[in-house]
């Protein structure tokens, strides 16, 4: 037995280090099946590395290139220059770009999603999460329904950002990439049985994203593509937590709108972050220990420490990547703040693109139709698991999962403050004192 075989009998993927531009696109081969080599984008867009640039990555090899090629007649090695630093800026969000070409060697090299041609051959940096989101939407009318609008965004004619890097891989010619071959090599058969069991428990999220697409129609095509990959990506939280908790109810998140670094919520929402790390640290072992691992991972020593001699340590285990699998999705999402490492300063509070994403994935379709706060709060919670303290009765049920020091006036001033954050970003108004209605244009409801 491999780690990747435990990884597959736990989550259906291997929970790596991942950015969001990992995650995309992993998703988005699996989505047109095809990847582009581009070795002259990554040429021009990669700035710096670990041991200095080296020979097609300088800027007098590269300004030679461009220049034989017709790609930048004329330009001198200054423009260059330039011109790497605004491609960078393009194709590098996420730092998730590397030197992939000769003298160079790199595991692992994604570009942000800005279309379907800058993605490229590489090892799959996101342990093929994003080819098992796809196959499990694969199962359901609702998930299908989220795949073409994938689709939609990845064969959308070239944009502006496209457009930009044009001369750069004007010459390149889509590759095949069939990521189901792959995972089945990688991983084994990931059979209907289990993905439409997945599908089923993962149903009210996929009917949220569903309605995601439809809402985000009305923003632009690259705003849609942002929208998109925070939703897969909530998406993907919710089914790590559900997981994580091995058939007990996904832990709730208290999120903390307030700002105060020193109050009650604020508190109880870094206990919510540190014990939902540790819900999704611990998952291995529990399943190990009901026997949920075929062979059993704790007699096979798959995951204890070893020294640097490479003898095993009988009692130390090591499941931290789990935890850091965590964090990085927790805070790449935009679920947690602050971006430094240390745990106990993080708490839960949405990012303002990451609260538009999940109002619009509970928000009507219908612009003109508005929705109270209750109703909004009420499928923030059911859906998403995100509670900020306007439902009835969530005091006692913070209480109930061990979340105490906070009273009424807290989750008060919380559900302000979350008001507040919604009218700043157009998807709430305040008529009257105590009704606050919702929409995903709250001009059309006025």
């Amino acid at each position: 037995m491999s780690k990747r075989t435990a990884h597959f009998q736990a989550f259906g993927y291997e929970p790596l280090r991942m950015k969001p531009a990992h995650f995309a696109s992993g998703f988005f081969i699996a989505v047109t099946g095809e990847v582009f080599r581009n070795e002259l984008l990554n040429q021009t867009a990669v700035i710096h590395a670990a041991k200095g640039l080296l020979k097609g990555y300088q800027t007098e090899a590269l300004t030679a290139r461009l220049h034989d090629e017709e790609v930048a007649e004329g330009l001198a090695p200054a423009a260059v220059e330039l011109l790497r630093i605004q491609v960078n800026g393009v194709v590098n969000n996420d730092d998730a770009m590397y030197p992939a070409f000769a003298p160079y060697n790199a595991k692992g090299n994604d570009y942000t999603f800005i279309s379907r041609r800058v993605l490229t051959v590489e090892d799959r940096t996101d342990g093929y999460a994003g080819y098992f989101v796809s196959a499990v939407l694969a199962c359901t009318p609702a998930g299908r329904a989220v795949l073409a609008t994938g689709r939609r965004l990845a064969e959308e004619p070239a944009k502006t950002l496209e457009q930009l890097v044009e001369p750069l891989i004007a010459r390149e010619a889509a590759q095949p990439m069939d990521l189901a071959h792959e995972y089945l090599e990688k991983f084994g058969v990931l059979n209907a049985e289990r993905l439409e069991a997945i599908a089923a428990v993962m149903a009210s999220e996929t009917h949220a994203l569903q309605r995601l697409c439809h809402n985000a129609l009305v923003h632009s095509h690259y705003k849609q593509i942002r929208f998109y990959i925070l939703g897969l990506l909530a998406w993907l939280m919710r089914y790590l937590l559900k997981t994580a908790a091995n058939e007990r109810p996904a832990p709730a998140m208290l999120f903390d709108f307030t700002g105060d670094r020193t109050g009650r919520t604020r508190l109880q929402s870094k206990v919510c972050y540190a014990r939902l790390r540790e819900t999704v640290g611990q998952a291995y072992m529990q399943r190990a220990q009901a026997g949920a691992f075929e062979p059993d991972i704790l007699s096979a020593k798959l995951f204890n420490k070893k020294t640097k001699q490479g003898d095993v340590l009988e009692d130390d285990l090591d499941f931290s990547f789990l935890e850091t699998h965590f964090s990085d999705l927790a805070l790449r999402l935009g679920y947690a703040q602050p971006r430094a490492s240390r745990v106990p300063d993080k708490h839960l509070e949405l990012q303002p693109d990451t609260l538009r994403v999940l109002m619009l994935s509970v928000l009507e379709d219908d612009p003109q139709r508005a929705v109270t706060l209750d109703e909004v709060c009420a499928k923030l919670t059911t859906t998403w698991g995100v509670v900020v303290g306007a439902n009835n009765g969530d005091l006692n049920f913070l209480r109930e999962h061990g979340y105490f020091g906070m009273d009424e006036d807290d989750l008060r001033g919380n559900v302000a403050a979350f008001v507040a954050r919604l009218k700043s970003l157009n998807l709430a108004v305040e008529p009257s004192d105590g009704l606050v209605l919702c929409s995903t244009e709250v001009g059309g409801i006025l």
